[in-house]
């Protein structure tokens, strides 16, 4: 048999062994729904997909709402596997974004963007937003998100996802009055 015969064959038998275990060609896909909000804030749904797990039936949003107005978690789950979270608090002003995705992701791998006020990797990012002026309640609203497997890391979709998410949030005017 002459050595090309040999290749033609191994490939077929290659290839059948591959279907028969259960490989196929067709890569997975989400067949999910993108949420387009989370916590109530539009999200760069694009972005989002990217961090989600390739492959997946059913995504669902979980929100808690916390003790203070404009604060709560979003948990982010797919199949029942719960893969993203986002949450928002209004912090005492002085810390930096870089600071908190060290103490709440464990990363000293990190990369910030828009001056400072974003802090991200491939598997978290954190935001601040502060709040200063007059008739302002002076504080900062940090929004963390982290990303855990089967959701997949990606640094740019992480910087792009907080990115949007901060943007949305801004519009909303998230910082409360001294009256309020």
């Amino acid at each position: 048999m002459n050595p090309r015969t040999l290749l033609v064959r191994g490939g077929a038998v290659l290839c059948a062994a591959m279907t028969a275990a259960g490989c196929s060609s067709n890569p997975p896909k989400q067949e999910f729904t993108i949420p387009k909000a989370l916590c109530g804030v539009p999200v760069p749904t694009r972005s989002l997909s990217r961090l989600l797990p390739a492959s997946g039936q059913k995504v669902s949003v979980n929100q808690v709402d916390g003790a203070a107005k404009g604060t709560g978690l979003c948990k982010v789950s797919v199949d029942s596997t719960e893969v993203l979270v986002v949450s928002t608090e209004r912090i005492t002003m002085g810390s930096s974004a870089q600071r908190i995705l060290l103490h709440r992701a464990r990363t000293g791998d990190q990369k910030s963007t828009e001056g400072g006020s974003i802090a991200y990797s491939d598997h978290a990012a954190v935001s601040l937003i502060q709040c200063r002026g007059s008739g302002i309640e002076e504080e900062d609203i940090s929004t963390f998100i982290e990303n855990w497997k089967p959701g997949r890391q990606d640094e740019t979709a992480m910087k792009d996802l907080m990115s949007g998410y901060t943007a949305a949030l801004k519009k909303q005017q998230p910082c409360l009055k001294k009256d309020d």
